[in-house]
Order: structure tokens, then C-alpha cells, then sequence
């Protein structure tokens, strides 16, 4: 049965219940001629059944209408206690279960991305992840942000994201990357110098990302082994900047980098060592005039980066091409430079 069905039930043996004492109230004063108080008491104490002493011994009349009232009162209690204790055993049994099939689904996860914090760049990181079907986890310490993601239907788990017996749980040794964004640049250090020390041996490719309030906060979570550091606030700032001195460049990168803008994006594509790409010029590629596609730059594994390169440049192995354009142009680009 359904958990409103089981609240419907409590409802309803909650109603019965307050009749039952409004017809033991009226009954003990009408028969017995008892104050309202006298009536109340009698009626709390004949339907506890705790067996307390009676005003006075019952008329007749009063013996039936007590028989009546202790059976009428114990069976809508057990009907309420019972729907109540029902619904409480379930719901415990329902998140018990949901536990342990969420542990499994993350226990099955490989290459996903672990994210520690679920406060205001949690929230919008879990939202950009989900709309581009990347899988992820959240890392957070009960409370109402856990029963959010619960409602949201994020995979989670419950804990200190500084401890390493929680990163485990999290999969961090089959994990891509992890981002650490709480709000304490201090949680965040812990968090990247736990991740970096727990995947040492394990991962060692693990990308780790943290967010830091300040420089000084920066540079020291950088030496912890975070693959990159960004700041909420210089970012913010840049862009507000741009978007005063150069209106119309802000427009266009706000179009290409956000999921629900045009079907263009920006995207990196690494070059596989087998690519029928390899050792030709961007011009002889047929990249262009195939999948109509614009090479934005080109980072090498020298981790040197090449803007906007000519017509003449190679194309090595190894090599991660920045481009421009659809998400079906990119799939397609992406399979040949495999």
C-alpha cells in the first residue's frame, strides 16, 4: 500500500478516535450527571484502561455504555497505533533497501566524478552533469541536502568527505575526477589531500578539482595535489568584467557554453595513436569541410597550447584538439580521432 494510503488510515483512526472520546464525554454526562471535567477524566482513564479511580460506582446504564466505550476506544487505538507503527516500520525498511541499492549502483560505477558538497555550485554541478549524462556522486553529510538529493534521485553517499573510509564508498579508486566545492577552503584541503593520498597506488589519474575563496587559499590547496584550483569569486569577476567592455563576445560564449543554449557546444577531443588523422595537416584533415567543425586550438603533450592554428599544422598523436561545433558534429569527430 501506498505511504499516502497508510497517512489516510492514521487520519482516519485519529478521527475515530477524538468521536470516540466525544461520545464517552456526552455519555458520562448524560448518564451519569458528571461535570465535563468528571466526564473527561472518566473517559481518558476507561479507554487507557490504566484502571484509575472512578468517580463513583456506574448506574446500570453507566456499566454497559463503560463496556461499550473500552471496546470501541482499544479498537480504534490499535487501528491507529498499528497504521502508524506500520507506516514507520515500512519507511525505515524502504530507506534501508534504497541504501543498499544505491550502494550497489555506485559499487558498479567506473569513470565517474565525485562530488563533495551539495550547497550553491553542488546544486548546479549536479544539474550541468545530469543534463549531459555523465555519471556522478555526491558526497554530503545528512540533513536537508541529503533528503534533497534523495528527492532529486542523485546517487549519494551519506558522510565526511575529509574521511577516507567515505571517499571508498564513493568509488574513488574507479573514479575520473572528483571536485571538492563545500564551503570551507579548509574541508576542501583535507578533502583534495585525502583523495590525492587514497589514490596514489589506486588512481593515480584521478582529476581532482577544488574551489578555493582566495589566493592564499589557492596555492595551498594546489601543493595538497588538486589538478586545478578555481576561484567562484576572480571567475565571477572576469566575467562580469566582459560582460561590461565586450557585450556581444559574452554573449556568444555564454550561447556555446551552456547546455540549454543552441545545439553548439565547445569540446575537447583527444587524438588515439591509431587515428587515420594522425600526420596530417589541419588542412588535408577534411575536419572543415567534412564535419563542419572549427579548431578552436590545439593542446599538445608537451601540455603547450596552439590557438587558432594554421592550415599547415600536423596533427599528432596524443594531441587534444579544441573544437567548435554541434554535439552530432563532435560525436562524429570524435570516432575518427579515436
Amino acid at each position: 500500500m501506498r505511504t499516502e494510503s497508510r497517512f489516510r488510515n492514521i487520519g482516519r483512526g485519529l478521527t475515530l478516535l477524538a468521536a470516540v472520546f466525544v461520545v464517552g464525554v456526552v455519555g458520562f454526562m448524560a448518564l451519569e450527571h458528571y461535570t465535563f471535567l468528571e466526564a473527561l477524566y472518566m473517559t481518558v482513564i476507561t479507554i487507557s484502561t490504566v484502571g484509575f479511580r472512578e468517580i463513583h460506582n456506574p448506574s446500570q446504564p453507566g456499566y454497559i455504555f463503560v463496556i461499550f466505550l473500552i471496546l470501541a476506544g482499544l479498537s480504534v487505538m490499535t487501528y491507529t497505533l498499528g497504521a502508524g507503527a506500520q507506516l514507520l516500520i515500512e519507511g525505515q525498511i524502504r530507506r534501508l533497501l534504497g541504501r543498499h541499492r544505491m550502494q550497489r549502483e555506485i559499487e558498479n560505477l567506473r569513470d565517474h566524478y565525485i562530488i563533495c558538497g551539495y550547497g550553491r555550485m553542488g546544486r548546479i554541478l549536479c544539474q550541468e552533469l545530469r543534463a549531459e549524462g555523465v555519471p556522478f556522486v555526491v558526497v554530503e553529510q545528512g540533513g536537508e541536502a541529503a533528503e534533497d538529493l534523495r528527492e532529486q534521485g542523485y546517487l549519494l553517499v551519506e558522510g565526511d568527505a575529509t574521511q577516507d573510509e567515505t571517499l571508498a564508498l564513493a568509488g574513488i579508486a574507479r573514479a575520473k575526477g572528483l571536485v571538492a566545492v563545500v564551503s570551507s577552503d579548509v574541508d576542501n584541503l583535507y578533502i583534495v589531500l585525502s583523495a590525492r593520498e587514497e589514490t596514489r597506488l589506486s588512481n593515480p589519474r584521478l582529476y581532482i578539482l577544488a574551489r578555493a575563496s582566495d589566493s592564499h587559499a589557492t596555492k595551498k590547496i594546489a601543493r595538497a595535489g588538486a589538478s586545478r584550483v578555481i576561484s567562484p569569486y576572480q571567475i565571477g569577476g572576469m566575467r562580469i568584467v566582459q560582460a561590461l567592455l565586450r557585450p556581444h563576445a559574452y554573449d556568444f560564449v555564454e550561447v556555446v557554453t551552456q547546455s540549454s543554449g543552441l545545439d553548439l557546444m565547445i569540446e575537447e577531443i583527444p587524438v588515439g595513436e591509431n587515428s587515420a588523422l594522425v600526420s596530417l595537416p589541419l588542412k588535408d584533415s577534411g575536419i572543415r569541410q567534412k564535419y563542419d567543425m572549427i579548431i578552436i586550438g590545439i593542446k599538445k603533450r608537451t601540455a603547450d597550447m596552439i590557438f587558432n592554428p594554421g592550415p599547415g599544422h600536423v596533427i599528432e598523436a596524443g594531441d587534444v584538439l579544441i573544437v567548435l561545433g554541434s554535439k552530432t558534429q563532435v560525436a562524429e569527430l570524435g570516432k575518427v580521432l579515436a
